[in-house]
């Protein structure tokens, strides 16, 4: 990619035309997959976006004929049926297994290849693998955003006092919990939402990746991404020892596990407020119909 590919590229409103290819898709796809959806079901949609900006002629402006020429894009329909909220059956368990991703401020396919070698170290109950960049501090999980409601153990150095603290519109001393995106995680759509809503509605919001080592301070634990929205956290497992991972299989990992008690009070009016927010921002299935 050389440096004159890449200026042509900024020239363009390129997300907006990249956006463009991806709704002209659905569009054509909508009709036929809303003949397979059943009313317990929903759809999801993948797009795989790629380019080959050496496709760009040189010297030449850039125009929308171009972007389409240099980016391929495939559209990924599947059904899908929600997990109903709030029933513990339905919590995710997690379990630590890998290092933080490199490239983490963006979705690409290559995600898919690099984590396979973390399936050998999954539990048969682990819904969802964790990745942390030491085995204390936990930034994300393979496909969400990991967030806790912690308990503050600092209302001191903070000069917070508990009645303070409790003068939230929610009454709890405690605080919601993710890795800061400067820490090496996905920019969720979701989980931007949840830090809006927390603090729209008095929760307060530390950007830190969550210790391990401080896990009985945790309360309440949950992880989002744009299919499952928001999914309590029944369980998390921890290798004893960091460097129990280089281990063949998961059998061969001595585990810590965690256990939390169902969706609590907090984790209910998070998952409230950004179910209503997925009603008024989400687009109509007729948007897409011709």
């Amino acid at each position: 990619m050389t440096s004159a590919s890449l200026q042509k590229l900024k020239s363009l409103n390129w997300e907006s035309l990249v956006q463009s290819l991806v709704n002209d898709s659905m569009t054509k796809a909508m009709p036929c997959a809303l003949k397979e959806r059943k009313s317990e079901t929903e759809l999801a949609f993948t797009a795989l976006v790629s380019g080959n900006l050496g496709k760009l002629v040189p010297n030449e402006k850039a125009g929308e004929e171009d972007v389409r020429r240099v980016f391929s894009m495939h559209l990924h329909v599947s059904l899908y049926t929600p997990l109903a909220f709030g029933l513990r059956k339905n919590g995710a368990h997690l379990a630590v297994v890998g290092h933080g991703r490199d490239v983490a401020n963006a979705k690409y396919s290559d995600w898919v290849r690099m984590r396979k070698p973390l399936e050998k170290l999954r539990p048969p109950s682990a819904t969802e693998l964790l990745l942390s960049s030491d085995g204390d501090h936990i930034l994300e999980g393979c496909l969400t955003n990991f967030f806790v409601l912690c308990r503050k153990d600092n209302m001191e150095e903070d000069g917070e006092s508990a009645e303070n603290m409790q003068k939230s519109k929610y009454c709890y001393s405690l605080e919601l919990q993710t890795a800061p995106i400067s820490g090496g995680v996905l920019p969720g759509v979701v989980r931007k939402v949840v830090i809006e809503v927390c603090l729209q509605i008095g929760i307060p919001v530390r950007e830190v990746a969550p210790s391990w080592s401080k896990r009985d301070l945790w309360e309440e634990a949950f992880v989002t991404n744009g299919l499952r929205l928001l999914q309590h956290v029944e369980t998390i497992r921890v290798p004893v020892s960091w460097n129990l991972l280089s281990s063949k299989t998961w059998q061969e990992v001595t585990w810590e596990e965690k256990e939390f008690q169902g969706p609590r009070s907090i984790t209910t009016v998070i998952q409230e407020e950004v179910i209503k927010r997925a009603k008024l921002e989400g687009h109509p299935v007729k948007a897409f119909i011709t």
